[in-house]
C-alpha cells in the first residue's frame, strides 16, 4: 500500500514538474527568436541566421528555417539561402508560402549556376572515393571525376583501400577550373614518426613543408624512406636532422632546441670541453688576492699609526684594535680563497685539453673606494 503512494506521488511530481521544462524552453525560444527579429531589423542579417538557429535547436519549428534563408538571402549568400529553403519546404510542403518560396529558389538556383566552377580531380592509382571539406557531407563520385563547386576554399579528400588518406587545399577562382592530381601511397610502404620537442610552439617541418607546431600529439604518417626535418622557433638555433622512416614501423625523434646564445653555459659536461669556466675560476682567485694586498695593506698602515701612538704614550682605541684584527682576519681569507680558487682555475685548464673558449673574453679589476674594497669580474661568454 505505501509503494503504491510513492509510485502516485512521483508521477504527480513529474506531472507537475512537465509543465516547467516546456516553459523554460519556450522562454528561451522567445529570447533567441527576438534577438533574431532585432539583429534583422538593425541589418545585421548573418547575426540574425544564427539567433534563428539558436532558436531552431531548441523548438524545431519549420517557419524557422525560412527565417533563416531570407537571412541568408538578404546577406548576399545565395548558396545558404538555397539550402534553408529547401529544408522549409520539405518540413512544411502545405504552406501557403511554398509555391513563392519554390520559385525563390529556382531564381537563386539559376543565379548561382554562372558562378560555379568546374573541379576536376583525379588519383593515382584511380578508383578513389573524393569528398569535399567534410566526409559527413558525403562522396561526390570516384576518381576520375568532375564536378562544380562555387568559387572559395576548399580541401579535397580522396580514400582507397589499403592506401593512406590524400588531401589537397584548393582555391577556386570565378575564371580558372581546379585540376587536382593526389598521389595514394600503399600503406605498407609507410611508417610513423613521433615528435619529442623540448619546446612549445615550435614549428616543425618535414622535407620543406610544415607538418605542425609542437608539441605534435600524434604520429606523423611518413613514406617509408629518407626525410628532412627542421625544426625552429625563435630564440633558439635551428635543430636539423635526416630521418629514415621505416616501412610499416615507428619512429620516434627526440628534438632537444639549444639556445641561439650558445646553450648551456655549463659545456654539458665536465673538465671543461672549451669552458669559459676555468679562467672566470683564476680570475676570481687573482681578484680575491688583489683584495687581500689591499686589506693587507691597510692593515699595515694602521698598524703603524697605532705604533706612533704607543710610542707618543697616547691612547689607544679599544675600536682601532678591533679594526686591525679584522684586517688581518680578511686578509688572509682573501690569500687563502684566492690561492685556492687560482690553483683550482689552473688545475680545471690543465685537464682541459681543447682550451680556453676564445669567443668570450673576462676583464677583471681591483680597487679602492670611500667604502673600501670594490672588486669588479667583466666579461662576455
Amino acid at each position: 500500500m505505501n509503494r503504491g503512494w510513492r509510485i502516485a506521488g512521483l508521477v504527480f511530481c513529474l506531472a507537475l514538474g512537465a509543465p516547467t521544462i516546456t516553459l523554460a524552453q519556450s522562454a528561451e525560444y522567445s529570447a533567441a527568436k527576438q534577438r533574431g527579429s532585432s539583429a534583422f531589423r538593425e541589418g545585421r542579417f548573418e547575426e540574425a541566421a544564427e539567433y534563428f538557429k539558436e532558436a531552431f535547436s531548441i523548438e524545431p519549428r519549420g517557419n524557422l528555417l525560412y527565417n533563416i534563408g531570407l537571412c541568408y538571402e538578404k546577406a548576399n549568400r545565395p548558396e545558404e539561402a538555397v539550402k534553408f529553403y529547401q529544408r522549409f519546404v520539405q518540413a512544411l510542403p502545405n504552406s501557403p508560402k511554398r509555391p513563392a518560396v519554390q520559385r525563390k529558389i529556382d531564381e537563386l538556383k539559376a543565379d548561382l549556376e554562372g558562378q560555379y566552377q568546374e573541379v576536376n580531380v583525379a588519383t593515382s592509382p584511380p578508383d578513389a572515393v573524393i569528398f569535399v571539406d567534410d566526409k559527413a557531407k558525403g562522396a561526390l563520385g570516384r576518381s576520375p571525376v568532375s564536378f562544380k563547386l562555387l568559387p572559395g576554399s576548399y580541401v579535397i579528400i580522396a580514400e582507397l583501400p589499403g592506401h593512406e588518406p590524400a588531401r589537397q587545399r584548393i582555391e577556386l577562382t570565378e575564371s580558372v577550373p581546379a585540376m587536382v592530381d593526389l598521389v595514394l601511397i600503399p600503406s605498407d610502404e609507410v611508417g610513423t614518426v613521433t615528435f619529442l620537442v623540448s619546446e612549445r610552439n615550435a614549428d616543425v617541418m618535414v622535407d620543406g613543408r610544415r607538418v605542425g607546431r609542437s608539441p605534435i600529439t600524434e604520429p606523423l604518417r611518413l613514406r617509408a624512406g629518407p626525410h628532412d626535418v627542421l625544426v625552429m622557433k625563435p630564440g633558439f638555433a635551428p635543430y636539423k636532422q635526416k630521418i629514415d622512416v621505416p616501412a610499416g614501423g615507428e619512429k620516434r625523434l627526440q628534438v632537444q632546441l639549444a639556445d641561439e646564445a650558445g646553450g648551456n653555459l655549463s659545456g654539458g659536461g665536465g673538465g671543461g670541453g672549451g669552458s669559459v669556466w676555468p679562467w672566470v675560476t683564476m680570475g676570481v682567485g687573482v681578484a680575491a688576492v688583489g683584495a687581500g694586498v689591499f686589506t693587507g695593506l691597510s692593515a699595515q698602515n694602521l698598524y703603524d699609526q697605532l705604533d706612533e701612538k704607543r710610542q707618543a704614550q697616547e691612547l689607544i682605541a679599544a675600536q682601532d684594535i678591533d679594526t686591525g684584527n679584522n684586517l688581518v682576519l680578511y686578509t688572509n681569507l682573501a690569500f687563502g680563497i684566492g690561492g685556492a680558487a687560482i690553483i683550482g682555475g689552473l688545475t680545471w685548464w690543465l685537464l682541459d685539453d681543447s682550451g680556453p673558449d676564445r669567443s668570450g673574453g673576462v676583464q677583471l679589476g681591483g680597487g679602492a673606494s670611500s667604502d673600501g674594497a670594490m672588486i669588479q669580474i667583466m666579461g662576455a661568454f
